[in-house]
């Protein structure tokens, strides 16, 4: 058994991008932590209804059997080439510093003991997922 961490830019993402694999990571045995960088919400973190994405994520990783999920605590940051103001209780994940959220899903990483870690294309369009994988590269 190894412990593998899917690294994604938002809930939903773990399901559209790679569902499949990590139902079947888990089904061998193997300990799947589920991590998304934003809550998939533009408001604040307070408001009506902001906390249904991650609702709906923790109930996809259960049902991938995924161990646990992680939020890296970054709002979401939107698409197209505007950049909203950051929601007053915390920053969008275009707006964070990349060495903050790299040291972030590092400390992860470690206090997982993870032995894989799941991420895609920094060439992916969408904003959040470009800041989602350049912070998920070595170096």
């Amino acid at each position: 058994m190894v412990t593998i961490i899917a690294f994604h830019a938002h809930p939903d993402d773990e399901a559209l991008l790679a569902g499949g694999t990590l139902a079947r990571l888990a089904a061998e045995g193997n300990r799947v932590i589920i991590t998304v960088a934003c809550d998939g919400f533009m408001g604040p973190a307070t408001a009506p209804g902001a906390g249904r994405r991650m609702d709906e994520l923790r109930a996809s990783a259960s049902a991938l059997g995924a161990a646990h999920v992680v939020h890296l605590g970054y709002g979401d940051s939107g698409h197209g080439p505007v950049l909203f103001p950051d929601p007053p209780d915390r920053q969008r994940f275009a707006c964070a510093d990349l060495e903050e959220a790299a040291g972030k899903l590092v400390s992860l990483i470690r206090e997982e003991r993870a032995d894989v870690l799941l991420s895609y294309d920094p060439r992916l369009l969408l904003t959040d997922h470009r800041c989602r994988a350049q912070a998920a590269q070595p170096g």
